[in-house]
């Protein structure tokens, strides 16, 4: 017979003469192996229905199966957004714990009450340039620069509607000022024209000089006197341009309101007071920045702290300190005695106290001294222009 294992033709029907395998040894395994599945298969299971509960219990357990089975089998799956074929697969390396996590849909933030909004309106834009975190610097951002063609001087918002106080000797014209102006001009005139003559009588004895030395001395002395008259010939003409610019000027069209930032605002309107050094403007803005009066009736004693700010000398928004040097009154009028320094262009500044709140007006220093300046209270602020501020 073959040998099924390995084909050698023999006699014998037990064992093969050349491999040695077993003829019934081998017809047995193969027999078991046609009752096993073929390796590396897997048979498949069926799918078996749950059993059916009886009655209500199981008619619902049944219905809430076959919902959630629907749900998943017909929900809409997330659209995946497609790749760009030019750029590389990005794999992650997360968890799968962190994967689903970093697939949720963000959040927004809900902005409530309880979180502060930024100030919008004019005190919005001047605290974006100029963050204000103290009173102080609040108070600040509140005074303004205030340009007129006859000086300039200080005021600060006291309403969030755009009104201003200031000193009205800072705003308004004055008569003795303009004439001694007038004077300044006409004097300076007579003296160039002075000087010119005297320059043509130097020029005709030069020409009769003989001596070299003081030929040359008389030409360096009309040379420093020519530079000398420029000079003066300038400031002259300054002087004229002023004083026009005085004589045919408006309040609505040259005074001019400078904020912190460098930006102008035209005055809308103007009242000045008959009885004390005080003016109201006004200028069209939204939600300024502005300085509260102190309104508690707290005593501010003498040694009190106090700050004063203005643009002293042309320093814009400069800040300085002192105390309240004590109360006095002149003609009739009270006023706040301080030493903290006031100087040319302070006039018409807030005097506030440490927390910002506003106690006075500054307006004018005692000639040929030293830390001695003068405050308008506010009190006569609300005397005079409440009513066009809603009483304040």
């Amino acid at each position: 017979m073959d040998c099924p294992k390995c084909g050698h033709v023999q006699a014998g029907d037990k064992e093969c003469e050349r491999c040695g395998v077993i003829f019934a040894r081998l017809q047995k395994k193969e027999e078991e192996g046609k009752t096993l599945p073929p390796q590396g298969e897997m048979e498949a299971a069926p799918i078996v229905a749950p059993k059916a509960s009886s009655g209500l219990a199981g008619w619902m357990f049944a219905v809430v199966i076959g919902l959630l089975a629907g749900w998943y089998l017909f929900a809409p799956k997330p659209q995946q957004p497609a790749r760009d074929a030019s750029q590389p697969a990005v794999v992650s390396s997360a968890k799968p714990e962190q994967a689903r996590s970093s697939a949720l849909p963000a959040i927004p933030r809900q902005v409530g009450a309880d979180q502060p909004q930024g100030a919008d309106g004019l005190a919005g834009k001047l605290a974006a340039a100029y963050p204000a975190g103290t009173p102080l610097e609040q108070a600040r951002n509140a005074t303004v620069f205030i340009k007129t063609p006859w000086g300039s001087g200080s005021g600060f918002f006291v309403t969030a509607n755009g009104y201003i106080v200031t000193n009205r000797h800072v705003v308004e014209v004055d008569a003795s000022q303009r004439k001694a102006l007038k004077d300044d001009v006409d004097k300076m005139a007579a003296e160039l024209e002075r000087d010119q003559r005297n320059r043509e009588i130097l020029e005709r004895q030069l020409a009769s000089i003989r001596d070299p030395g003081v030929r040359r001395q008389v030409e360096e002395s009309l040379q420093r006197g020519q530079e000398a008259r420029e000079k003066y010939r300038a400031l002259h003409q300054q002087k004229i341009e002023q004083l026009q610019r005085i004589e045919r000027s408006s309040w609505s069209a040259d005074i001019k309101v400078v904020l912190i930032d460098g930006s102008e605002l035209p005055v809308q309107t103007l009242k000045m007071s008959d009885r004390t050094d005080l003016a109201l403007l006004s200028v069209d803005c939204y939600n300024a920045p502005f300085i509260r009066p102190v309104t508690d009736n707290r005593h501010l004693g003498q040694g009190q702290k106090v700050y004063s700010i203005g643009n002293p000398m042309g320093l814009r928004h400069t800040m300085t300190s002192g105390i309240i040097s004590g109360y006095r009154e002149h003609k009739g009028r009270k006023f706040i005695q301080t030493d903290a320094p006031i100087n040319p262009g302070n006039s018409g500044g807030p005097l506030i106290d440490e927390q910002g709140g506003l106690i006075g007006i500054n307006t004018m220093v005692l000639r040929d001294a030293q830390g001695i300046g003068f405050a308008v209270p506010f009190q006569e602020v609300k005397t005079e222009f409440g009513q066009y501020m809603g009483g304040l």
